[in-house]
């Protein structure tokens, strides 16, 4: 009984929260608020079917409040306490059906669109997202759990087309702001924020795990247990090169991929050499360049020979090399990062690695040394889906399916994206869009918090022309998920990527002269092979 009548007390402070109680002066009679008979027949109407239909019991001064929220309404009242109710005991509505109308949610003081637009491109269309709000915290976690209820709510009403009113999203600014938060400015007036930061905020917050990419590093020198390791990320940053003279403005999302999975050279590593001579090899024209679509040229020298004060040769010693690293995504969740970091709030069977979704983060912002910033207008085309199969570790699955025998292909397709229009991600207007099922046609979702008229628009596929325009122009965060299920041999899903399969064998062509480097001058060199795959993954990286 003890325990009931806690649980019901936090749950009373919920309500509480969402409905600030309104403060009259009692010690003046004059200045009490008088109801009509009207209002205190719908207030007593509402108590009661409360008091039947609700677990807990509330302050009188709480169906005030909501009838006044609703003008008064009766029914909407009943909806709004629903929908509370569900969301205080932690349930959360599918995504709705393309039937339903979708009034979206009201801009709060002209500045919550990062907050709306990101909570419609995580949550409208998508379900990957879903566990971060539905797992049980411990109740010593109270602003979390407030968090995770008013989120819940938010996105209860959303789903089920109920208009959002603006004290909603200040009620979760509020909450934000007791996790650290910080969405406001000197003077305490709430501000816009970047949309990525807030998404990797409230990833943290809530757990998400990790996305696990391998890196590996070729070189010249004797292999070092640090060529082969892992790194750890919720999402994929990707910096858009400037264009240079008369350079195509135009550019594609898959030759970004490229250049950050394949295309990054580190300098300055140490590694141990075995042999006693000088090695310097140039490579020229195997890799396309992200600045331009020709070639691509760098010196790699690695010095396997130094000689000391005295005049002595020295073997064996640690010398710096150039190497080439190249990243793979294993394409499973994992519950560790590199740092040794782990999660143990999430189970594995809560985010299932058939439906992984990658986050793209576009750097569509330079800054200057004054704290300014500058935003990259070019164009960037954005494909509805991108063959996935180069970016991902082969070893780390059974590449077969075990129903046809065929080899798996790993596709990304396009959920949702966030746009932002502005020189800052501080200021300016974001907007968003959500790719919808309709039986087998697609369309999209348009969500704009300032469109007094429409805060959500549906666009028919036929017309959205627009949209990718928009996303090519101004997509600042990607929502892509990764599908590895077998068709079955019907590979129309599957479009061939041309210039990316030519960018990549060419890297491969590198990467197999890289390792032809001092061939024969170790046996060890030439025997490693790369034998990681997933059952060795989890063992090291305590995976879920």
């Amino acid at each position: 009984m003890i325990k009931e009548n806690k649980k019901i007390k936090k749950k009373d402070g919920f309500w509480k929260l969402i409905f600030p109680l309104k403060k009259y002066n009692h010690s003046n009679k004059s200045e009490e608020v008088l109801l009509s008979v009207d209002k205190q027949t719908k207030l007593k109407s509402l108590s009661t079917y409360a008091s039947h239909h609700f677990s807990i019991t509330l302050n009188a001064d709480i169906f005030q409040t909501i009838l006044e929220n609703n003008d008064w309404d009766t029914k909407k009242a009943v909806t709004e306490l629903t929908d509370y109710e569900e969301a205080s005991h932690g349930i959360l509505i599918e995504p709705p059906p393309h039937t339903i109308k979708l009034l979206g949610a009201e801009n709060d003081r002209g500045s919550s669109c990062y907050i709306d637009s990101l909570l419609f491109a995580m949550y409208i269309s998508n379900t990957t997202f879903d566990p971060l709000l539905t797992y049980e915290i411990p109740s010593e976690f109270n602003a979390k759990s407030k968090l995770q209820t008013l989120m819940r709510l938010y996105v209860n009403k959303l789903r089920k087309g109920h208009f959002i009113h603006a004290e909603y999203t200040n009620w979760l600014r509020r909450v934000l702001e007791e996790l650290d938060w910080h969405g406001r400015d000197s003077r305490g007036n709430w501000t816009q924020e970047d949309v990525s930061e807030l998404f990797m905020f409230l990833t943290e917050i809530f757990d998400l795990p990790y996305l696990p990419f391998q890196i590996r590093l070729f070189h010249g020198a004797n292999h070092d247990a640090d060529d082969d390791r892992l790194m750890t990320d919720r999402a994929l940053t990707l910096s858009i090169p400037e264009i240079e003279g008369d350079e195509d403005g135009n550019l594609r999302l898959e030759n970004i991929l490229v250049d950050y999975f394949y295309n990054n050279v580190i300098t300055g590593i140490r590694r141990q050499i075995d042999c006693e001579f000088e090695c310097e090899t140039l490579f020229s024209d195997h890799l396309p360049s992200p600045r331009s679509n020709m070639s691509f040229s760098f010196d790699t020298k690695i010095h396997l020979m130094e000689i000391d004060p005295t005049g002595h040769k020295r073997d064996n010693d640690q010398v710096a090399v150039t190497a080439w690293q190249v990243l793979e995504l294993l394409p499973f969740y994992t519950a560790s990062n590199e740092q040794g970091d782990s999660i143990s709030s999430q189970v594995d069977s809560s985010f299932p690695d058939t439906r992984m979704v990658l986050p793209i983060v576009l750097k569509r912002y330079k800054y200057d040394n004054t704290g300014g910033s500058t935003k990259i207008k070019r164009h960037v085309d954005v494909p509805t889906s991108i063959d996935f199969n180069k970016f991902v570790n082969q070893n780390s699955d059974d590449p077969v399916c075990p129903s046809c025998g065929e080899m798996i292909n790993w596709t990304l397709y396009l959920k949702s994206a966030v746009c932002h229009e502005g020189d800052s991600p501080m200021s300016g207007h974001y907007i968003a869009y959500a790719r919808v099922d309709e039986g087998e046609s697609k369309s999209w979702l348009k969500c704009d918090d300032l469109n007094k008229d429409q805060r959500v628009m549906p666009i028919k596929e036929s017309k959205s022309a627009q949209v990718y325009s928009d996303m090519g122009e101004n997509a600042y965060m990607l929502f892509y998920e990764l599908d590895k299920t077998c068709h079955h041999g019907n590979g129309s899903h599957y479009v061939p990527l041309e210039v990316m399969e030519t960018k990549v064998d060419a890297i491969s062509s590198n990467l197999s002269l890289v390792n032809d480097l001092g061939k024969g001058e170790t046996d060890k060199r030439n025997n490693h092979q790369h034998t990681h795959n997933r059952i060795h993954l989890k063992e090291s990286c305590s995976l879920m």
